[in-house]
């Protein structure tokens, strides 16, 4: 419904908002502001790409007291089609990570020396792979779903990208400071490293953001035939100036602007930065509004045009909005929770909340609609200007939201973790699903 009519609105809208001098604090009250008026540009339409079978399943993390932790797989029917402890465990040896494919057909888990790959739509295991035995620091997937990186330590630090159509493994080596700052880190520390590798729209550009507690190293990379060739490499202090530092070892990353420019956003002060990719310098820094670290989960939109940040509720149930074209910050404003409601920004009295740093980014597939788990329900809100367009599921404490691949299904936690509710994208054919164990999230393939 709201995503059709504002198909047709053009370049741009133009919002009256309120831009915030301080966010509110933990007493709830409420921050100054003065009125201005602030335009932000229109979404762009995605072509919905991710329409396979696999893809429309929900993985949830579940957490039986006293029992290893379980996926379970839901269909838009909200029928159960896989429980499986085996997801997170590989043979005897603990699972080191496990990742939902960008295209969301697949699941991927390491394990020591291993990586194996189940598939998304019935959990059946399809593929192992050998990986490079050491401490995977970042990782991140191509957006066509075909490539999989991971920063790999042993002491020194190696990049390996596993091609998951041709069966093919490829490490080179990544360059990083052993001595980089490490804030708040304690104990043995010889192997650990802060990195992170990010793909370009175009699945062939790969970026690594490696030592930001200082100094800063950004490296690129070109994937030809599933072999990565670096191409450049910039670091704090030499021969691009001064980069930002981030205190914590938590980033969030997305290449926007065409491949231009890389936004990435640090949980722990909650800046925003930018780098130009073709000249791997720093291209800005924009500061918000995050009163402790981790209080703000990341949404990129699909056309990388805004990133929302969202505020988690126990202190104050609130969204920013940052256009990454003109480095502009909104915000915070309260999310509305009454489809009667003007779009924001303007100060809204709400119940909506998210809870944490969320585990999704609850963005539909065509860029055109972000929803808020709330109080009462989903409310589905129009991008940019957060326009409430429907509330869904009324009634229902919900904590956490996902969305299937082609937009049709959500997927709603209820704050207790207990049941799921599976409902058509227009709110219809609600199914409420008991869950075996306490769900702890969704497994997503991009996560706040």
């Amino acid at each position: 419904m709201g995503g059709r009519a504002w198909r047709g609105r053009g370049r741009g809208a133009v919002i009256a908002g309120l831009m915030w001098v301080r966010s509110a604090g933990p007493s709830g009250t409420r921050p100054q502001a003065s009125p201005v008026v602030r335009s932000l540009p229109g979404p762009v339409p995605q072509r919905v790409t991710r329409t396979i079978p696999g893809a429309q399943v929900a993985w949830l993390w579940l957490q039986a007291q006293g029992q290893r932790p379980s996926l379970v797989g839901v269909d838009p029917g909200g029928r159960q089609v896989a429980r499986s402890s085996e997801l997170t465990a590989s043979g005897s040896a603990a699972v080191y990570g496990t990742w939902r494919s960008a295209d969301g057909s697949s699941i991927v888990t390491a394990g020591t020396d291993s990586l194996t790959v189940y598939s998304a739509h019935d959990g059946s295991r399809q593929q192992t792979y050998t990986r490079m035995p050491g401490v995977i620091v970042g990782d991140g997937f191509s957006p066509d779903g075909r490539l999989f990186a991971l920063l790999v330590s042993t002491g020194d630090l190696h990049l390996q990208v596993i091609d998951l159509q041709r069966a093919k493994v490829q490490t080179v080596a990544v360059e990083h400071d052993p001595s980089a700052r490490l804030p708040g880190m304690s104990g043995q520390l010889d192997k650990v490293v802060w990195g992170m590798p990010v793909f370009a729209p175009d699945s062939v550009h790969l970026y690594t953001l490696t030592d930001w507690g200082g100094p800063l190293r950004l490296t690129a990379f070109a994937v030809q035939d599933g072999v990565p060739v670096q191409t450049g490499t910039a670091v704090s202090g030499k021969d691009r100036g001064d980069f930002p530092s981030c205190g914590g070892p938590a980033m969030a990353m997305k290449v926007v602007g065409a491949g231009t420019t890389m936004a990435a956003f640090c949980h722990f002060d909650g800046a925003v930065w930018l780098f130009d990719t073709r000249t791997l310098r720093a291209a800005g820094t924009v500061p918000t509004h995050q009163g402790n670290p981790f209080w703000l989960s990341p949404i990129f939109t699909p056309d990388g045009r805004l990133l929302y940040l969202h505020q988690w509720p126990g202190f104050g149930d609130t969204m920013q909005v940052v256009d990454l074209a003109t480095r502009r910050l909104l915000g915070p404003v309260a999310i509305p929770s009454n489809v009667d409601q003007a779009g924001p920004f303007a100060w809204l009295a709400g119940d909506a909340y998210a809870g944490g740093v969320a585990s999704t980014v609850p963005v539909s597939p065509d860029g055109l609609k972000l929803y808020s788990a709330t109080g009462d329900g989903v409310m589905a809100l129009r991008i940019p200007d957060l326009k409430p367009l429907a509330r869904l599921a009324a009634g229902v404490k919900c904590d956490e939201v996902w969305i299937s691949g082609d937009g049709r299904t959500l997927y709603a936690t209820a704050d207790d973790g207990s049941k799921l509710v599976v409902m058509h994208e227009d709110g219809s054919e609600v199914h409420t699903v008991s869950l075996p164990a306490r769900a702890g999230g969704f497994l997503a393939s991009e996560r706040g």
